[in-house]
């Protein structure tokens, strides 16, 4: 399904999340609009990672409401479904099944859950590690590759159930640092094919110049919400400020 350009695609509506006494999300509110690269940024515990876990019903909600795709959080448990079927997910450790090949990681879930003949799966497989940049690895175990290979295959698996909206949960972060940038150039790859992307990162040069939004959140709270130039040149708000002091 084609996303129309600059419809809203995800809408957070005052949402709360706590984890015991632990306030992780508090009264959240923003929206993503198809195509768009939106970054949240932040210190460690502000409620990114959680945030973006909401967003595909990893994380349940204690109240407020996440519409995506026309498709409504809280909800049955077949919504959640269809959701998890539309919008691709890739986490900060991989999440590759290591038992299996790169191929079987890749065609598992279009086999099972879109009922893929094997044969269009394979093929399906096949290009997309050719997208990604390691087509000659379809055969080898998660074990025989490098951590940026790894997280590659886990992008080339997400795309395979052919999403509207990718998810990104710190992709760079388990990676030694030679190894980023092969990450980041598949996923400006995809950024600049128009795929709509919410990325939790740290990386600050990859969201001044690939996100069209920054969020920036601390506490539980969404404090700001701008375009890069202006987040990284004009900051508003003192966590921002403090935060920016020293990252950059």
């Amino acid at each position: 399904m084609t996303l129309n350009a600059g419809s809203e695609v995800i809408r957070c509506t005052d949402v709360v999340k706590r984890f015991g006494d632990f306030l992780a999300l508090d009264h959240v509110s923003t929206s993503v609009h198809a195509g768009e690269v939106v970054c949240v940024i932040g210190p460690s515990g502000s409620g990114k990672s959680t945030l973006l876990r909401t967003m595909n019903g990893l994380e349940t909600i204690d109240s407020g409401e996440i519409d995506i795709l026309n498709h409504r959080l809280p909800g049955p448990r077949r919504e959640l479904e269809t959701i998890r079927r539309r919008v691709g997910m890739v986490f900060q450790n991989f999440n590759l099944f290591n038992h299996m090949s790169v191929r079987d990681n890749l065609v598992l879930a279009p086999m099972s859950a879109r009922k893929t003949p094997r044969a269009e799966a394979d093929a399906s497989a096949e290009k997309l590690l050719a997208r990604v940049g390691i087509a000659e690895q379809i055969d080898k175990y998660p074990a025989q590759l490098s951590g940026g290979q790894q997280q590659r295959v886990a992008i080339a698996r997400a795309l395979a159930m052919q999403p509207e909206i990718m998810l990104f949960d710190e992709p760079t972060s388990a990676l030694d640092p030679e190894m980023v940038n092969e990450v980041l150039d598949v996923m400006r790859d995809l950024a600049r094919a128009g795929m709509t992307m919410v990325v939790v990162t740290h990386e600050m040069g990859f969201a001044r110049e690939v996100g069209d939004r920054i969020l920036f959140m601390a506490d539980g709270q969404l404090l700001v919400d701008a375009p890069p130039e202006t987040f990284f040149t004009a900051p508003s708000d003192e966590r921002q400020k403090t935060f920016l002091s020293k990252v950059l």
